[in-house]
């Protein structure tokens, strides 16, 4: 793991500041300060890069590693197959109202700008985020199995992780300890699959060539 420092670093310095802001501002605060950018082109551009965190992420991943690199295939298949049911759990045990949800509670609704075209989610299902939970696990594992050969491929990994997280909350989908929960669980499943294949596999594992990706 240290070898993919090029992704943590950045990754860490992220949940750093991101959970001093939660500290710092009141729970949904960060929702409201992002109201004046809800304009083009970020608007689009984050709807755009929260299809990265879709679940069908791992699904590209786990036929492209099945036929460029099969021998590291079960890793990622087992990741996906474990955090994707595992967000759904924790978010009917945790039952925390999505922000939609959250802001007619306290009768702010009109409070929050909205970009256009996209359906809020409702109800108790905010905690963790599951976008973000799904792509910093798909990201990490990514990092890991690269064996951190490649510096900017480590670092467009963790951009694109942190881009889902924030894509979440500028799509008023996720508050912002949502998605601090979300790339921490993410990250730990694929760690924990990661070391659990890479002690039990025979041989030398092959290595993601920067062409592959």
């Amino acid at each position: 793991m240290k070898t993919c420092s090029w992704y943590y670093y950045p990754v860490g310095i992220f949940l750093v500041a991101a959970l001093a802001t939660a500290g710092i501002l009141p729970y949904g605060e960060e929702i409201l300060f992002l109201n004046d950018l809800r304009f083009e082109p970020f608007n689009t551009a984050f709807r755009v890069i929260t299809v990265f965190g879709e679940p069908f992420m791992w699904v590209l991943a786990g036929v492209f590693f099945l036929f460029r690199a099969r021998s590291m295939a079960f890793p990622v298949i087992v990741a996906g197959l474990l955090i994707i049911p595992v967000s759904y759990i924790i978010k009917d045990k945790a039952g925390t109202d999505r922000p939609c949800t959250h802001f007619q509670n306290i009768g702010k609704s009109d409070q929050v700008v909205v970009v256009p075209g996209v359906a809020l989610n409702k109800g108790k299902t905010s905690f963790p985020s599951g976008h973000t939970m799904s792509a910093f696990g798909l990201y990490s594992m990514l990092a890991l199995l690269s064996r951190g050969k490649n510096r900017y491929l480590l670092m467009t990994l963790a951009g694109f992780s942190i881009l889902v997280g924030v894509s979440r909350i500028f799509l008023v989908q996720h508050f912002l300890v949502d998605v601090i929960g979300g790339a921490v669980l993410g990250m730990l499943i694929s760690i924990l699959v990661w070391k659990v294949w890479d002690n039990k596999k025979p041989g030398t594992s092959e290595k993601i060539r920067v062409s592959d990706i």
